[in-house]
């Protein structure tokens, strides 16, 4: 499936507690209960001695993730041979002000968004030893949009 599947998740500013969990291997939206590989999550910043709550991408702990930006959605169908020394050993990069963060945060226009929208992410799901394809493609209003596919 090169074109992959679309995903769009339900506000997850709306309910901060309930946050947005997904299974790859299912194709479906999980409770934070079952096996989850992805999430989105309201998680608490610190700025100025004052907590904000965040939009966050938290990565579940039966996977791992590397980021490509040499290469297109529809033109990876492959796991990248480099995988097994690309993916970060540290997930929290992914989250909220890491250095390869998902969802950014403009302080002029106070306003959340996907971060290089064109990167191309690579998770392995150590469950069933799948590897995904997934952009991140738009942060709208607490909804996101993102697609993947399998390798």
């Amino acid at each position: 499936n090169q074109s992959g599947i679309e995903v769009i998740t339900h506000d997850i500013t709306a309910d901060s507690a309930s946050g947005f969990f997904y299974n790859l291997s299912s194709g479906s939206e999980v409770d934070s209960s079952n096996t989850w590989h992805i999430s989105f999550q309201m998680m608490p910043e610190v700025e100025n001695g004052m907590i904000y709550m965040m939009p966050n991408f938290i990565l579940g702990a039966t996977a791992y993730i590397a980021e490509y930006d040499n290469v297109t959605f529809e033109n990876l169908n492959d796991t990248p041979d480099s995988f097994m020394s690309d993916y970060f050993q540290d997930a929290s990069v992914v989250q909220y002000s890491g250095p390869n963060e998902v969802l950014q945060y403009d302080m002029q226009s106070h306003t959340v968004s996907v971060k290089d929208p064109e990167r191309v992410f690579v998770v392995y799901e150590l469950g069933n030893h799948k590897t995904y394809k997934i952009q991140f493609n738009e942060y709208v209003s607490g909804v996101i949009v993102f697609q993947y596919g399998s390798l």
